[in-house]
């Protein structure tokens, strides 16, 4: 009697067996070493996607702020442009107006000069004295002034020389007369002194 076990020829495994047995480890394995690579690429891509998505967040607000600051630029010029054209404007239509009135002045004086020497009432006089007054009052409210050169020494800034007298009592280059008076508005003189400067003692 043999003491060795008889295998049957079911018991011994074939090589079909051993094989299929083997190939489902190794597909295991094969997979499972992609799906690995596969999740760290997918984090990758994912974080660069972020990164590019934060990019882009960031560009469109970069380029409003540019274009507020550069609106706001903008606007700050186009009001300060628009407020010193209305200045200038304003300016002009005031010395037109003051300019007009000089002509309206000069003949209120005048006639003002000439009723003194003349019957008339001293109370109409007068009221034609104030009203003198509050037209002038009212225009060196708005910067009209009065400039006057009865004597001195001749300003051809200030003052516009009709003609040149001898005198021997003036000195040559001192005004003798002032024919007209001068107006400033502002800084700005709108019309000369006219006046009469002296020659000296002239010839013999």
């Amino acid at each position: 009697m043999n003491d060795s076990k008889e295998h049957s020829p079911d018991d011994i495994p074939s090589e079909d067996e051993e094989q299929a047995s083997a190939v489902p480890e190794t597909e295991e394995t094969a997979a499972a070493e992609p799906q690995e690579e596969s999740s760290a690429e997918s984090e990758e891509e994912q974080a660069a996607a972020a990164a590019a998505a934060d990019t882009e967040q960031d560009a469109p607000q970069e380029d409003y702020k540019e274009q507020l600051l550069r609106l706001r630029a903008d606007f700050e010029n186009f009001r300060k442009r628009t407020r010193k054209e209305k200045e200038d404007w304003t300016q002009r239509c005031l010395e037109n107006l003051c300019t007009d009135m000089l002509t309206i002045l000069d003949h209120f004086d005048l006639g003002l000069e000439n009723a003194k020497g003349q019957e008339i009432a001293e109370d109409t006089l007068q009221g034609f004295e104030l009203i003198r007054g509050q037209l002038g009052s009212v225009l060196g409210k708005y910067g009209l002034d009065v400039v006057e050169a009865e004597s001195g020494s001749f300003d051809p800034n200030l003052q516009e020389a009709i003609t040149h007298l001898p005198s021997t009592e003036v000195p040559e280059g001192e005004i003798v007369a002032m024919t007209r008076k001068g107006y400033k508005l502002g800084e700005r003189l709108l019309r000369p002194v006219q006046v009469v400067v002296s020659a000296g003692e002239g010839e013999g």
